[in-house]
């Protein structure tokens, strides 16, 4: 993936130049909130939003250390209360921040580095949020470990991340709860690997729990996955699902049932492309992949959703050395099929990064440098991906504005993403109001990319991962 990690690192350097909050209301939004400390330098959001409330969560650095910092809202994302320092009782660095929510459970885990290590944390609020317990250490802390997922299913709480061995190969790592977070199972080893693991992804429902990941084991990356059938007490053999000639990597996967899906890109062809792949019975067997974008230049970093029977699938695209747009591709008979791709963004300047979310809706949401400097970008289709509205400007911010995180439930759309210049960031939050039955009218575009603070935090921990 040299490429693309490529154009990512030259792009990078435009990022940075701005600080403070969004001034402007955009149509059909809410004016953005800042739920974040203006003196800090704050980044990474994540945003769930469930029947329960509007939880946003994101790491923030001052004084030489960063923490996670956690907030909510129980009146729809109206207001926020005063941000609960997760980690602030650890030492180091904090980063890389994941949690889950069901039935006002919370559970947030974070990567925390300090004196050449790298360790995994968790903890956990019962009341919704109001309160959390101190964090523990769920990681063998003899080893570096960092990039940590999260899952929940029924009373058990999943995680896995990467491990770097003394020979600096990374594996992948697995540990479970079966008590709501109070206890931790000894971890275990997914992969045995001489080579390189990365970029884990966990999925769970019910008794079955799926990772996938990508792995250069065999002389070239392939995405893998093994699942457990037992609640994460014993794994599979892993298998090869991407069984492609050429480098796969960066996968996406979402289950649902019995019903297995899973995107992500692939040079096979001499470029990359977006590949496609599902199984609809529990992960045993897998349909052939598919390339679902097959476009000249590269395609890369997919994110997708299922909605039914429907299957969305969105990346940015290479258009020329200087300027990238913004792709769609959706299936409406469960992945069998795909139509010809439709570019969203469609401008001179750099777009990418794009998030989606459905709910009979779709919502796609990226940043774009178009006119001058980066802003949030949003569209949204009503008749399945046939037709998008002209896309608008989320942030519409006199600053920067960037890694944006989108959450859709009951037909409204909450959008949280970080403002400002390097070192002076802030945390934003808006919703789209239901009353307005249109976005608003089009309007300029914006893009910076998350593998670069996924390098960086690599890096910090020690791990210094290699991405081919």
């Amino acid at each position: 993936m040299k490429i693309l990690i490529a154009i990512i690192l030259g792009l990078s350097i435009l990022a940075g130049v701005g600080s403070s909050f969004a001034q402007v209301q955009t149509p059909g939004f809410t004016d953005a909130v800042n739920l974040s400390q203006v003196s800090a330098d704050s980044e990474l959001p994540h945003v769930i939003v469930s029947s329960d409330g509007v939880f946003a969560m994101w790491t923030q650095s001052s004084l030489g250390r960063s923490d996670v910092f956690f907030s909510k809202s129980t009146d729809g994302g109206n207001t926020f209360g005063s941000p609960i320092n997760l980690s602030g009782a650890t030492n180091g660095q904090s980063s890389y921040p994941q949690f889950v929510e069901n039935n006002n459970h919370i559970y947030v885990i974070w990567q925390s580095s300090l004196s050449g290590t790298s360790t995994i944390l968790m903890t956990k609020s019962l009341d919704g949020g109001t309160s959390f317990g101190k964090p523990t250490t769920i990681s063998d802390a003899s080893q570096l470990s960092a990039f940590p997922q999260i899952a929940l299913s029924g009373n058990h709480v999943y995680s896995s991340w990467i491990e770097k061995s003394t020979d600096n190969s990374t594996n992948i790592i697995f540990t479970k709860s079966d008590d709501q977070g109070s206890t931790f199972d000894v971890p275990l080893h997914v992969t045995h690997n001489i080579g390189n693991s990365g970029i884990p992804k966990l999925s769970a429902d019910g008794n079955q729990v799926y990772l996938t990941w990508e792995d250069n084991s065999r002389g070239d990356y392939e995405v893998f996955l093994s699942k457990s059938s037992d609640s994460g007490a014993s794994f599979h053999v892993p298998v090869d699902i991407s069984t492609t000639t050429g480098q796969s990597g960066t996968p996406e996967v979402i289950v649902s049932g019995n019903n297995l899906y899973a995107v992500w890109m692939d040079n096979t062809s001499g470029n990359y492309d977006i590949f496609f792949t599902k199984s609809t019975d529990g992960g045993n067997t897998f349909v052939k992949p598919i390339d679902i974008s097959n476009l000249k230049g590269d395609s890369g970093y997919p994110q997708f959703t299922v909605w039914k029977n429907n299957v969305y699938v969105t990346w940015t695209q290479t258009m020329t050395g200087i300027n990238y747009d913004v792709y769609f591709a959706k299936s409406s008979d469960n992945g069998d099929t795909f139509d010809k791709p439709i570019n969203l963004s469609n401008n001179f300047g750099p777009s990418g990064w794009p998030k989606i979310v459905s709910d009979g809706s779709i919502y796609v949401s990226w940043v774009d440098s178009s006119p001058g400097k980066f802003d949030v970008l949003i569209t949204k289709s009503t008749d399945g991906g046939m037709t998008f509205e002209n896309a608008i400007n989320l942030s519409n911010s006199k600053k920067e504005s960037y890694e944006n995180d989108m959450a859709t439930l009951g037909n409204v759309v909450y959008m949280t993403w970080q403002e400002g210049q390097s070192g002076n960031h802030t945390i934003v939050f808006s919703k789209s109001t239901t009353f307005v039955p249109e976005f608003g009218p089009f309007a300029s575009l914006a893009l910076i990319v998350s593998i670069i603070s996924i390098i960086a935090i690599s890096y910090r921990s020690g791990l210094k991962l290699q991405i081919n």
